[in-house]
């Protein structure tokens, strides 16, 4: 085994010595000093020293733009979370914002008094904060390009900056060896520590907020307990200045002055991984959103692309003052644009065997495997549920979750999902080789609008929605229709029903309901329903119409109008009448012909008859009947004895019936067809008696009581008529032997 590593190392040396291929820097190539990705990971940015900007499309290697804003080194770059806005930091301490797809400039900020060392945009792009040599950060509105505040309390350069935006703090660190806590809401200092590990020159926190770690010039890391602030360990992980630190999930990323970049594990801060590469100092590291994938910038003027797991460069991007430099070494050979060509020559100082392929513009391929370019996490939404990613080439088959997704001619990816979720993207090449990544989807919380009542929810009402589907919205853990929802809020102000509330009509004649529906946009649809439920439904389509609407009788009217948007109102209208005397026509329960009644109110069908209830209609007609008037028999002249009650006797009848008797204005009741009344009265005299029937007919006749004269008694008729028929029966016993003997026949005997 020792033979042979022997064996390996020499034959490492011979290639290296004599077949090596390597790139040459000149006084041209210019020293990096910061990078930053786009946030669709599409688009890489360096700020050179030689006072420029420079975007890389990390699709096709391409030198996008070369951007000269200003006469001073670029000291930090970063882009705003929407990907709208680049921004440059200068050693000079100026600021310069430009339109990122356009490369425009938009506005220049000026407060620093010394070079601008760090830039961090808020989660939510309003907010910019940078960090000076000046010792202090600026706070900067980024939505209006304007100063808002400095923050100051560092006696030294301040060299990064963390951002906690749900607690409103900033974390900054120094030269002067202190982490500052400030509260971003007043500016104010909440908190200093001292961290005892000289310079500090970064600063980073998980994404749990749970720890603090932060990086010195002389190369160790210090870990500190973000609740109580307390130090839980100091690793040293550097021999020179850790100039960026990022974590992500249990691995912590840092690039230092030593040249190297390190993959930590957490929290223990062991090494995991050393990568090696660069000839100068490593300014500035970023990792790609799937952690597949590290970039980083040098001194040595080269953004270097690595591999995380097998920590081997995938691609080198090198720009100079008169053009830029690609190369890829998955199999040693090297790529070369047009300006860059002569720039790439052998160990042994002669132009190589075969030259790399001079190209127009640079082709990046990290290596000749199928690879996948994807940001993780992406958002969703209830209108855009496209995804994005690149694949490298050669690629002839992309799937998602196994089923084929279609792939452009530059390798780009898009396609649309249903929800969110956890999506497994494959890349494929032509002998079955393939690539793997994990998607996750997200989806961005929407509010939204109800547009139709819906289960617990009305017309107007403001959800959250937090997933969605093909057909339907996901509401506080509930699939609802998606038909019920809307971004945009609703016209939720109902029609005007405009009317007397109580009209005035009459009974036995056509009924009409009045009144006017009026809306901001359009009434849709009237509804009436009347006493008896009866349902009309009318089209209005107007936002202004007078309503006439013909009803079969009186009563409460429910009226309904209902708008385009769905918006509804209900009013009562009543109808009333004054009552009406209407005569039987024909005999019906108790109800009899001629009988004159009191209707009260009306339906369609029938009428409510006062103190009896409701009757079909042909019951009853308006015309007055004509029937018999009752019959009152009696003496004209009737005696009574002084010393005797006084009383008026009569006897009446009627057809039909007679209903009561008037004697001197006092009622006395009867409900019969005919009756012997018997009325006592106070004393001699004339009376009126009035006897009324069920039709309303009426009969009078008078009547006078007397006293019988003196001396002249009253004839008793009973006592006389008695006496008659005594008589007569007596009679009749005497000569009844007279009329029934027999006679006497006289017989012959023979």
């Amino acid at each position: 085994m020792r033979r042979l590593l022997l064996v390996v190392l020499f034959v490492f040396f011979i290639w290296t010595t004599f077949f090596s291929v390597e790139y040459i820097p000149d006084e041209t190539a210019f020293s990096i000093n910061c990078i930053a990705l786009t946030p669709d990971g599409k688009n890489l940015v360096a700020g050179y020293i030689d006072n420029t900007v420079k975007v890389w499309n990390l699709l096709d290697g391409k030198l996008v733009m070369n951007l000269l804003f200003h006469s001073s080194w670029v000291t930090s770059v970063t882009v705003s979370p929407d990907g709208r806005l680049g921004i440059a930091g200068y050693d000079d301490g100026m600021i310069r914002v430009w339109e990122m797809e356009t490369g425009k400039p938009l506005k220049s900020l000026s407060s620093h008094t010394s070079s601008v060392n760090y830039l961090l945009v808020s989660k939510d792009g309003k907010t910019l904060y940078s960090a000076g040599s000046d010792g202090t950060v600026k706070v900067w509105s980024l939505s209006e390009l304007a100063f808002i505040r400095s923050l100051r309390g560092h006696s030294g350069p301040v060299n990064s900056i963390v951002h906690w935006p749900e607690q409103n703090r900033l974390y900054s660190v120094s030269d002067d060896g202190t982490l500052r806590i400030w509260d971003t809401s007043t500016g104010q200092q909440v908190k200093m520590i001292k961290a005892e590990i000289g310079a500090l020159s970064s600063v980073t926190m998980d994404e749990e907020r749970s720890i603090l770690i932060v990086g010195s010039r002389d190369g160790p890391l210090k870990f500190y307990d973000v609740k109580t602030w307390s130090a839980l360990r100091i690793v040293k992980a550097h021999n020179a200045e850790v100039t960026a630190i990022i974590i992500r999930d249990d691995l912590m990323f840092t690039s230092s002055c030593d040249r190297t970049v390190k993959i930590l594990s957490l929290p223990s801060g062991s090494l995991v991984k050393m990568i090696t590469g660069h000839s100068w100092d490593v300014s500035s590291i970023i990792l790609s959103s799937d952690s597949s994938v590290i970039y980083s910038g040098s001194s040595d003027g080269a953004v270097k692309i690595w591999d995380v797991d097998k920590g081997a460069a995938l691609g080198t991007l090198i720009g100079f003052g008169d053009g830029e430099y690609f190369s890829y070494n998955s199999d040693g050979n090297w790529v070369a644009s047009s300006k860059g060509a002569s720039r790439v020559k052998t160990s042994s100082g002669k132009r190589p065997d075969q030259q790399g392929t001079e190209l127009p513009s640079l082709l990046l391929q990290l290596d000749k495997l199928p690879r996948i370019y994807i940001q993780s996490p992406q958002s969703i939404t209830i209108y855009d549920t496209d995804l994005t990613f690149v694949v490298s080439q050669p690629v002839v088959k992309v799937t998602v979750n196994d089923e084929e997704v279609p792939v452009g001619e530059s390798g780009e990816v898009t396609f649309k999902t249903t929800s969110a979720g956890v999506l497994t993207v494959k890349a494929f090449d032509s002998t079955g080789n393939f690539d793997e990544k994990i998607l996750e989807v997200q989806f961005e919380e929407t509010r939204m609008y109800v547009v139709g009542n819906i289960g617990p929810y009305r017309r107007g009402d403001r959800v959250v929605v937090s997933d969605r589907n093909a057909t339907d919205l996901l509401v506080n853990g509930e699939w609802l229709s998606r038909g019920f929802f809307s971004d945009s809020a609703p016209d939720i102000e109902p029609p005007q029903v405009i009317g007397q509330i109580s009209q005035q009509v009459k009974i036995g004649q056509e009924k009409y309901l009045e009144f006017v529906v009026t809306d901001n946009d359009e009434v849709e649809t009237v509804i009436v329903i009347g006493p008896d439920e009866k349902r009309e439904e009318v089209s209005v389509n107007s936002p202004h119409e007078s309503m006439r609407i013909k009803v079969g009788g009186t009563g409460e009217y429910h009226v309904t109008a209902i708008d385009n948007e769905g918006n509804e109102i209900e009013v009562t209208l009543s109808l009333i009448a004054s009552a009406k005397i209407f005569w039987v026509e024909r005999d019906h329960g108790s109800l009899r012909r001629g009988q004159e009644v009191t209707v009260t109110a009306e339906g369609e069908s029938s009428f409510f008859v006062r103190e009896y209830g409701w009757v079909e209609k042909d019951i009853l007609t308006d015309t007055k009947i004509t029937t018999e008037s009752p019959v009152i028999v009696g003496e004209d002249v009737q005696y009574a004895e002084a010393d005797k009650e006084k009383m008026l006797s009569f006897k009446v009848s009627d057809d039909i019936k007679v209903i009561e008797v008037e004697v001197s204005e006092k009622i006395y009741p009867v409900d019969l067809k005919e009756k012997e009344m018997f009325v006592i009265v106070g004393d001699y005299g004339e009376y009126r008696v009035v006897a009324r029937d069920l039709e309303g007919n009426t009969s009078e006749k008078t009547i006078r009581l007397a006293a019988p004269a003196k001396g002249e008694k009253k004839t008793n008729w009973l006592l006389v008529s008695v006496a008659v028929a005594t008589v007569v029966i007596l009679l009749l016993l005497i000569f009844r032997p007279f009329f029934t003997r027999k006679k006497k026949r006289k017989v012959r005997l023979m």
